[in-house]
């Protein structure tokens, strides 16, 4: 099933230094489930089996981040940033008049659901960390020696190496192919790494290079580190061990300094919310029943 075969309740926009976020609501109940986005490279179909199994019972928002999907795609950095991406998300619960939600971020959006837990704790009655993309711990040793030479222009590429600014202009669908691959370590994801391609190919190389920022807003180690310590409300990490994106120490680490529930799901890789949607719908779907129901702010109606 993908969000296209179900219909929102409702959607809008909302609007931020001049760029168009686009958001839609589903189902009805009395606890909201606020889905954020993750790196753009994707858009919210990524969300399919949880919006599909969640909002039976739930009023289950979903929004495109800025840079692909339905909201718009700039390719300023000084839009994009972990911070800004958080604050958008609470803009979007604003224009659903909820005044609180529980908040679920995968990879980079578990970056986002952190940040968003302590710039409006007020808002977050419960977070979900799915494969998070914290700088808790150190990256995967080979993405972290491709990252150093990004903007180098290399002759050969294979591998992580296709993880560099002029092969992404040169080669897109080929760096995609391989990303994808990445995030889908188990055997048999043909299918899974396809749909996420056919994501990807929604927005650009120039777009995807927009998106690391100019820095002034991003969730620095130390900065992450702080709110992990501060986080008050209910949380759950997910993590698979056999994630090739984002380390399993990242996870355990947000878990430890937060004091979250781990669950480490074995032979997972970074995407199991898609991957193995019916056995992380279940963890996820126990966390939601211990969360106090979300309030609907009638004053912002």
């Amino acid at each position: 099933m993908t969000l296209l075969d179900m219909q929102p309740v409702r959607s809008g926009d909302v609007v931020r230094s001049g760029q168009r976020i686009h958001w839609e609501e589903f189902g009805a109940g009395d606890q909201a489930v606020l889905l954020l986005p993750t790196w753009s490279i994707v858009h919210s179909d990524h969300w399919r089996h949880q919006v599909a199994a969640f909002a039976v019972d739930r009023r289950v928002i979903t929004f495109d981040g800025l840079g692909n999907g339905a909201s718009d795609r700039p390719e300023d950095p000084s839009v994009y940033g972990d911070l800004l991406f958080a604050d958008d998300a609470a803009a979007v619960l604003d224009a659903c008049a909820v005044r609180s939600g529980v908040v679920m971020g995968s990879s980079q959006g578990g970056a986002w659901a952190l940040a968003m837990a302590a710039r409006h704790s007020e808002r977050v009655s419960g977070v979900v960390f799915i494969a998070p993309n914290v700088p808790l711990a150190p990256g995967h040793p080979a993405r972290v020696a491709a990252n150093q030479t990004f903007d180098e222009d290399r002759d050969v590429n294979d591998g992580w190496q296709m993880w560099n600014r002029s092969f992404w202009l040169r080669r897109y669908p080929d760096f995609l192919r391989f990303f994808f691959s990445q995030c889908f370590t188990e055997p048999d994801s043909t299918e899974h790494v396809q749909h996420f391609w056919n994501m990807g190919m929604h927005t650009t190389p120039e777009v995807l290079l927009a998106t690391a920022g100019d820095g002034s807003a991003d969730l620095s180690p130390e900065l992450a580190r702080a709110y992990a310590a501060e986080l008050t409300c209910p949380s759950l990490v997910i993590h698979g061990d056999a994630d090739a994106i984002t380390p399993l120490a990242r996870g355990r680490e947000l878990a430890q300094l937060s004091g979250a529930r781990l669950v480490v799901l074995p032979g997972s890789g970074h995407e199991p919310h898609c991957r193995a949607p019916a056995r992380t719908n279940q963890v996820i779907s126990r966390f939601l029943d211990t969360c106090g129901d979300s309030r609907r702010d009638k004053a912002v109606e």
